[in-house]
């Protein structure tokens, strides 16, 4: 699905569910992308839905496979440089969580700690830190213990990044109207049914509370109709 597709299920379901139901392309590129993170979000575990005492998420992208392959197209691969003096190193730009850590040459993992019990990995008998590194997550970005992980002033990560912004690019007709651009828009990184499920997001935040199937019935609608 481009996100011309997406853009004629959301107009098309406004004009049918709502009054007025006409939305401009810049609400359109507000709201899907507001939603595309929402979604994002709900695939990460929503952790504003922890119950007490037990922080399990509902769904988390690591809990099985279909989850996971929801987000897959988000996730990437970098090389982090370490502080030699501070163990620390930045997150990328288009950081939004962690998904594994591991030496930059591939052979050992660095698990993740939490501030509290940091000590107890370091000063760990059983387990030391020089063959068994931690890091913690920090405003500034990734500290690492020890400061050089199995020696190396780097360490490999893959991350699930921010998803890019869709963007439903047009030109004016010449009665003013928005036609379709395909050189200036942006189509989502999404499978189809990741995107309808976003279109549902999406129309929430404008009043018109549908479930998935309706919206799928006039995406079926469109595409059989051929717009």
């Amino acid at each position: 699905m481009n996100a011309n597709q997406m853009y004629e299920v959301w107009i098309s379901v406004l004009g049918k569910n709502k009054q007025q139901g006409y939305a401009s392309p810049e609400d359109f590129y507000t709201y899907i992308n507001q939603a595309q993170r929402s979604y994002m979000d709900y695939l990460l575990g929503e952790y504003q839905k922890y119950q007490a005492q037990r922080p399990i998420a509902v769904v988390q992208f690591g809990q099985n496979e279909r989850v996971r392959d929801s987000i897959a197209p988000l996730i990437y691969n970098a090389i982090l440089p370490i502080n030699s003096t501070t163990g620390i190193a930045p997150r990328p730009s288009d950081y939004e969580y962690v998904d594994a850590m591991w030496s930059v040459y591939g052979t050992y993992n660095i698990t993740f700690t939490q501030q509290d019990r940091k000590d107890a990995y370091i000063h760990s008998a059983i387990d030391p830190v020089v063959t068994n590194p931690v890091y913690l997550i920090r405003h500034e970005g990734f500290e690492f213990f020890p400061q050089r992980p199995y020696g190396e002033n780097q360490a490999a990560m893959s991350y699930v990044r921010t998803p890019p912004s869709i963007v439903w690019g047009y030109v004016e007709d010449s009665n003013g109207i928005p036609v379709w651009n395909p050189a200036t828009s942006q189509d989502p990184v999404w499978s189809d049914t990741d995107c309808l499920q976003i279109i549902v997001r999406a129309l929430m935040l404008v009043g018109v509370n549908l479930q998935f199937n309706t919206v799928m019935a006039y995406a079926n609608e469109i595409k059989q109709g051929g717009q």
